[in-house]
């Protein structure tokens, strides 16, 4: 049965209101259960895993029987929509246990829209706007893409503390590094992942829109030359993924977002690596969890393009992890455990900039796993979330790595009225090696009748610890919030404060998403800001923003310059200009003592310079003018401009790349020289050319290169094709190196000969085509029928391979079974590799990524014999997607091609045939409910490889008498 169920049930309307806006959870359905179908089932019993939605009418025994007795309640989420992401999981490889996804409620809500009950679709938050009601459609959204509109109604001046210009939950706030009075901020909100900036450090706030196609988890984070800002977020792309956007004007609009994992994702989380001293300084790094496994993987290109993820496997499981870096670029990889079976806080640790990972290292056992009760957090639960961070200040704690988490008292009794929250913060000194707890970041003495929880943590560049959290001080009977703030200047021996930055206290939320699973907090050198989920009496739920005088920021002065990456080609002993790399010397609290500008430990070998102005009184500028000449070391240099003052010394890296010849050519290694049988996605390397920056390789079909299928400029000795190269073919590959002062002569071209594919005939042999029609003619010989329903098949020119005309039919919102029968076709004995083959396009509505509700298949005749379906084992190419799996389709419990896919070729096996007179019949099947566009078939042909070049009159034979 499909998801929207009987056809009847398909009238919806708009009549829940959006989740954020505190919407209660809906089930007033009246269940029948001669409508269920399977009469084992008793669906009523099934609202017991969750809220009645019309679409569990579709659930069998077997199907129940995947939920757990103790499965976890989430909020809204309906029982056939728990099955069907433990189906999902599973077949991803990574089956959900005992917790689902912390998203699961807005996945629900993405693909389905909201609960079906009694045939009306309750649409609720992101519901609204990802199917939205034609009657009553939502307001239109803002997108993170549009072009800027400073003048929108969004602009809301600070006064201690203010709303988001856009946004409800979940948010995460971060300066620029670089110029502290640039923020961005992001938040959960209508219509997906919402974003805000300020170019006055957090007085003034504009919206950026939603970010299109997203759910949610927003994290940001900057490059640290503050030119790129990156948001993390949890793309919709069949299911939820980890992905992220870029920005490169300060947060005003947004790039595509990049998907990074492969499966469905939840909670990542996005750290940059800003310290000069790494190796690894600019990496950006990526977190999330898959069925609670947790993922890695790293980008060093600034967001552009990421490696193939890391997993942990044999790791506790977990979720709401955080990663922080070191001064020597050291990744602390931290997360909790959501397993009671091992019930702590893990960390890994990298030293070669996350390509490999260390063994976990216990941080802290827990006094419970995942999530806990407690009155302003009853639905939802208080979240065990990490947030953490290093210092890098080169003072007293220069290396100390911070996690702060909400962590359940050990005076707790296990309800939601005796249950306690409070905050816990562990600390290492020995590079994870070993932690240990600072004092509590609040009083403990009223742990009783207070909670305190969902902190976000910073360290500034001072070393001074910040934290922000959710307290219940002001609230009767701890079901409401204020938003709390408090410092330690002596790695957390003591914290100072514990300050109130909200100016009113949030009433309890009464909706599945309460207050969220985290806050934010960004330290700058004179303000900290932070940001959290308010919802004041009058106010409604809202992304909240408040900010506060860093009082832990140490006088001081900042350094900061432009044009720090240059590329020059030194080819002589003259001295050579360099761009001015210019200066800017900031002032915080007030700092006025002169800096002195030079350049560390010295210039290396063949660099020379001098500043235009040193000391430089800040705030103030100076201008820092360098030569190069050939004797430089070519490569990679990287040079210390230092500002130093009062015993404090600033460093701006540098970094200037120095070829001082052409690079010599490149010589190729593999794929070996006439080599055959080649993978069709070979690596290609070559020896590094001397002094080549960059290299270009070139693939072709040809000697002469006039027909190159790819071409891609790599800074590394080897590439591989992000698309497989052509089967069967004779391939010509060549590499030419680059750098700043030009060109090198081209490589030799190597030849390879790539391994044959399904349906290829190999070298030697000819491929004889026996039949082919690619519908341009009237397809003669093509019959059509329906054994249930109306036959919808037709020549269309809507869409079609090549040229104009394909064989379409419509997937109805109906039960139907519509058929397409070929020609008769005489498969010959007198070839080998015989093989059907078809370009076809589809979108037929889908269950989930393993099974479909309506499906297209393929079936096959034998000498005018009973139609049977070609197996997925005759399939070399292009396999069904799963099994039909609504008994209302004709075609249920058979292997079937659904879902949406652009024009992609079949190729089955023929050789059962090979003498036989053969017809292959085409099916569509639906059931009575959600239709789609249908199935297009074009480019059928039947083939075979010969020794010789064999040709069939008329494109094919008579059939065998």
């Amino acid at each position: 049965m499909s998801l929207l169920l009987l056809g009847a049930m398909a009238t919806a309307g708009a009549v829940d209101s959006d989740e954020e806006g505190g919407a209660n959870q809906i089930d007033s359905a009246t269940i029948e259960q001669a409508m269920g179908v399977d009469q084992s089932v008793d669906y009523a019993e099934l609202r017991r895993f969750g809220p009645w939605d019309d679409r569990n009418y579709a659930l069998t025994a077997a199907d129940v029987a995947l939920l757990p007795n103790d499965d976890e309640f989430r909020h809204g989420v309906p029982a056939f929509f728990k099955i069907e992401r433990r189906k999902e999981a599973a077949a991803e490889g990574y089956p959900i246990g005992e917790h689902y996804p912390r998203e699961l409620d807005k996945d629900f809500l993405i693909r389905y829209g909201g609960l079906l009950q009694d045939g009306v679709l309750h649409r609720r938050g992101l519901g609204i706007y990802y199917h939205p009601d034609p009657a009553n459609p939502p307001p239109p959204l803002i997108y993170t893409t549009d072009p800027i509109v400073k003048s929108m109604p969004f602009s809301v001046p600070v006064n201690g503390e203010t709303p988001m210009a856009i946004g409800d939950n979940e948010t995460s706030i971060k300066y620029n590094p670089i110029n502290p009075m640039i923020v961005i901020a992001g938040s959960n909100g209508p219509g997906g992942q919402n974003h805000n900036y300020s170019n006055d450090g957090g007085a003034t706030w504009f919206s950026a829109g939603v970010l299109p196609s997203t759910c949610c988890d927003p994290a940001m984070e900057w490059s640290a030359d503050g030119t790129v800002a990156y948001a993390a977020t949890l793309p919709s792309s069949g299911s939820l993924r980890a992905g992220l956007s870029r920005s490169v004007n300060n947060g005003q609009t947004w790039g595509p977002v990049i998907i990074v994992s492969t499966g469905s994702s939840d909670k990542e989380w996005i750290h940059v690596d800003k310290s000069p001293s790494s190796p690894y300084l600019e990496n950006v790094y990526l977190t999330w969890h898959q069925s609670n496994v947790m993922f890695f993987s790293r980008s060093t290109d600034k967001g552009v393009t990421w490696s193939t993820p890391i997993s942990f496997p044999s790791a506790a499981r977990g979720i709401g992890s955080d990663i922080t870096t070191d001064s020597a670029g050291n990744i602390y990889y931290i997360w909790p455990s959501s397993s009671a079976s091992t019930a702590n806080i893990y960390m890994v640790k990298s030293t070669d900039g996350g390509a490999t990972f260390g063994t976990p290292v216990v941080v802290q056992p827990l006094f419970d796993t995942f999530d806990f009760p407690i009155p302003s957090m009853e639905s939802r639960r208080a979240f065990i979330y990490i947030a953490a961070d290093t210092d890098r200040s080169g003072g007293t704690h220069d290396g100390r790595i911070y996690a702060a988490y909400t962590a359940l008292h050990p005076s707790s009794g296990g309800t939601t009225a005796t249950n306690h929250a409070w905050i816990q913060v562990a600390y290492s000194d020995d590079g994870g090696a070993t932690w240990a707890l600072t004092t509590t970041p609040h009083s403990e003495a009223d742990i009783a009748t207070i909670d305190r929880y969902h902190p976000w943590l910073e360290v500034d560049t001072s070393g001074a610890v910040h934290i922000g959290f959710y307290d219940t001080r002001n609230s009767p009977n701890r079901t409401g919030v204020d938003f709390y703030y408090n410092y330690s200047t002596d790695g957390g021996t003591t914290w100072l404060d514990e300050t109130r930055i909200s100016a009113a206290t949030s009433v309890n939320i009464t909706n599945g998403q309460e207050w969220g699973d985290y806050n934010g907090i960004a330290a700058g050198p004179t303000e900290a800001v932070m940001s959290w989920t308010d919802n004041r009496p009058s106010g409604g739920q809202k992304s909240y923003v408040g900010r506060v005088q860093n009082l832990a920021a140490i006088p001081s002065f900042t350094m900061s310059g432009t044009a720090l990456n240059q590329s020059v080609c030194a080819a002589n002993a003259t001295p050579l200009a360099l761009a001015p790399v210019n200066i800017t010397v900031g002032s915080i609290s007030g700092y006025t003592t002169p800096v002195n500008l030079g350049f560390g430990a010295g210039l290396a070998a063949g660099f020379s310079g001098s500043y235009t102005v040193t000391p430089v009184n800040p705030p103030g500028t100076s201008q820092a003018n360098l030569t190069v000449t050939n004797a430089a070391t070519p490569g990679l240099n990287t040079l210390t401009l230092r500002g130093s003052s009062s015993g404090t010394d600033k460093d701006l890296a540098f970094k200037v790349t120095v070829a001082t010849a052409l690079p010599s050519a490149s010589t190729l290694t593999a794929p070996a020289n006439n080599a055959i049988d080649v993978s069709a996605t070979p690596s290609f390397s070559w020896a590094a050319s001397s002094q080549a920056a960059s290299y270009l390789i070139e693939i072709a079909t040809d000697a002469g290169f006039s027909t190159i299928i790819d071409s891609a400029t790599v800074t590394s000795a080897s590439y591989v094709p992000a698309a497989a190269l052509p089967t069967n073919t004779q391939v010509y590959w060549r590499v030419t190196a680059n750098n700043i002062c030009g060109t090198a002569t081209p490589s030799a071209t190597f030849t390879f000969r790539t391994i044959s594919a399904p349906g290829d005939c190999s070298v030697g042999s000819f491929t004889n085509v026996v039949y082919s029609d690619d519908m341009e003619s009237g397809a003669p010989g093509w019959t059509h029928s329906a054994g249930t329903g109306t036959d919808t098949w037709t020549l269309s020119t809507a869409r079609a391979n090549s040229p104009t005309h394909a064989w379409f039919a419509v997937d109805p919102a109906a039960t139907s079974d519509q058929r397409l029968v070929s020609p008769t076709i005489a498969v010959p004995t007198t070839l080998t590799n015989l093989n059907l083959q078809f370009q076809h396009w589809r979108n037929m509505e889908n269950s989930g990524t393993s099974a479909c509700w309506d499906g297209g298949l393929l079936e096959a005749s034998m000498d005018g014999g009973a139609f049977t379906q070609i197996s997925g084992a005759q399939i070399q190419v292009g396999p069904y997607n799963g099994a039909v799996n609504s008994s209302a389709n004709p075609l249920s419990g058979m292997q079937a091609w659904c879902n949406s896919q652009p024009f992609n070729k079949v190729i089955v096996d023929l050789a059962p045939f090979a003498g036989h007179n053969a017809q292959f019949r085409f099916r569509i099947g639906s059931d009575a409910s959600v239709g789609r566009e249908g199935w297009y078939i074009d480019d059928v042909k039947v083939q075979g490889c010969s020794t010789s070049d064999v040709i069939f009159a008329d494109g094919f034979e008579l059939p065998v008498q």
